[in-house]
């Protein structure tokens, strides 16, 4: 019986697409209409397996994916695989030009990446209307008049029998999304490891305590790959930091880099040690 892995659908999103790249021929792919219901089916154990993106190298980190890690106590992040984002611009009509165009739709991030493209090399009256996806909007083009395109990927216009006008308008060529796979099981060592915690101080206004936080990896030799903070949602002032290191959280100096984090902070979780593409 195969393996049930959620994704962020509809057919033909990225995230579907990176679904496609990872063990595809293991599980049985099944589109969900929002992150949360991704996250909440496999903490119900509806899925075996998630997979959401977590971080794009343009708008940075997908912050309803983290904050729901932060608050969950049985998810963990066991794999990371990088997508590079290719946006095309997708009309119902082979023949349309650019000029002819009035209306574009899409995800307002996927709009958001392709700003200067639009501003450049289409009319200065443009219409610009956000969709739930790029892969909804694709599929609306049916019902919509012929000056409407849409901006997505390429295998949603295969899917839906649309045209591509143009491939690559993203404004930043090495666009790239981080997904990530997320189960309710923690990942042994590999060797090729890194792990991301979250934490917060017992005191939030004492001068230090973030070099005194780092200082717990660096003395230790640890790789710190990331680091940014989050607020907590309680007041202004107050927050969550996350990190991303080398190494697994079986290790042994990653084990002594956590038990002298620990006494400093409120707050501390493993949101998961995995491999990732180097």
């Amino acid at each position: 019986m195969s393996m049930k892995l959620s994704f962020l659908g509809p057919v033909g999103t990225y995230s579907e697409t990176a679904a496609l790249m990872y063990k595809k021929d293991e599980h049985t792919l099944i589109p969900e209409a929002n992150i949360t219901e991704v996250l909440s089916g496999i903490e119900n154990e509806l899925y075996d397996e998630g997979i959401l993106p977590i971080e794009n190298s343009r708008i940075g980190t997908i912050i309803e994916v983290i904050d729901y890690l932060i608050k969950s106590k049985s998810l963990y992040i066991n794999h990371e695989l990088l997508l590079p984002i290719e946006a095309c611009l997708i009309s119902k009509k082979k023949t349309t030009k650019l000029n002819e165009i009035k209306e574009i739709i899409s995800k307002p991030e996927a709009i958001g990446q392709c700003n200067q493209w639009i501003s450049e090399r289409l009319r200065k009256d443009i219409v610009i209307k956000g969709y739930p996806s790029t892969a909804e909007a694709v599929e609306s083009l049916k019902g919509l008049p012929d000056y409407v395109a849409a901006i997505g990927p390429e295998r949603s216009a295969i899917i839906n029998k649309n045209h591509i006008i143009e491939k690559g308008i993203q404004d930043y060529k090495n666009n790239t999304t981080k997904f990530v796979v997320i189960s309710k099981k923690e990942n042994k060592p590999t060797g090729k490891d890194k792990t991301t915690i979250a934490f917060d101080f017992k005191i939030s206004d004492k001068a230090g305590l973030l070099f005194t936080a780092l200082q717990c990896f660096s003395k230790r030799d640890i790789n710190l790959q990331k680091i940014e903070s989050r607020p907590k949602g309680t007041q202004i002032g107050d927050y969550i930091f996350i990190i991303d290191f080398d190494g697994h959280v079986n290790d042994k100096k990653i084990t002594e880099a956590l038990s002298e984090l620990s006494k400093t902070t409120s707050f501390l979780r493993v949101l998961g040690s995995y491999s990732y593409p180097k």
